[in-house]
């Protein structure tokens, strides 16, 4: 199992009981505790069996809101760990190409250009937020402008009842004919209403998407600032030892001679 797998299995568990919103801030959490193990040197493995089975973590999650006591990992655990890994990789086959540009935008805290890589990530970053600003701004004025359209032909057509119900007094055929278009419009309005929040639903969770994708990049970005800031500070101490060894060396030869 590796972190995105693991990741995944987590979300997979927290999805019943936690909002997105909640799944996305546990997961950068956890996001972070990968990172960390990276600096210090270790790989996914060993990160996974310090922080324990998806499972375990989930139920702890879970048991902490709801007021349980804690579960601990057991068989059924990481048998339910096996169906969901199984379940996971049979998703993957979609999920290539997210992956593949995720990994290009993220520097790679290992490599040794880690400090140029995310130079040019945060460039692209800003440029591909600025780029997204304008259709963004389109997206959102179109439905501000839908909206305030259908509220504008419900507001119409309330105000024209009392002057449709005068015109229409008289025949059963004209009575029977402005029941039916009444009967159409609200239909109408009903199924424009749903199509709309369905819409902005849609352009909600899309966004909270982005946000936590970006988030998510700029977990690693500020890691390879404190890989850079660690890797001068272990420099500097390198070379004030070397520069004390040598005092030390030198005064011992004036001291022989």
């Amino acid at each position: 199992m590796n972190k995105i797998e693991f990741l995944e299995i987590l979300k997979d568990y927290l999805k019943k009981d936690f909002s997105e919103d909640e799944i996305n801030d546990i997961l950068r959490d956890y996001e972070e505790y990968f990172v960390d193990g990276l600096i210090e040197g270790k790989n996914d493995m060993e990160i996974i069996e310090a922080l324990g089975s998806p499972k375990a973590i989930a139920n702890e999650l879970i048991s902490q809101i709801k007021k349980d006591d804690k579960r601990q990992s057991n068989s059924s655990d990481r048998l339910n760990d096996k169906f969901n890994l199984l379940k996971l990789r049979t998703r993957e086959t979609y999920k290539h190409t997210k992956d593949y540009i995720s990994e290009k935008l993220t520097p790679n805290i290992n490599n040794k250009n880690h400090e140029k890589n995310r130079k040019w990530i945060q460039v692209i970053l800003t440029i591909l937020s600025i780029i997204l600003i304008i259709p963004s701004i389109a997206i959102v004025i179109t439905l501000a402008g839908i909206g305030i359209g259908l509220v504008g032909f419900l507001i119409i057509y309330i105000a024209t009842i009392p002057l449709a119900i005068n015109l229409v007094k008289g025949t059963t055929e004209t009575i029977l004919l402005y029941t039916f278009m009444s009967m159409a419009f609200i239909g109408g309005q009903i199924l424009a209403w749903q199509i709309y929040i369905f819409l902005v639903s849609l352009c909600i969770k899309i966004t909270k998407k982005y946000r936590h994708w970006i988030k998510t990049r700029n977990i690693y970005i500020n890691a390879s600032k404190k890989k850079e800031e660690y890797d001068k500070k272990e420099l500097e101490e390198d070379y004030y030892k070397n520069l004390d060894k040598d005092n030390v060396k030198e005064e011992g030869d004036e001291r022989y001679e």
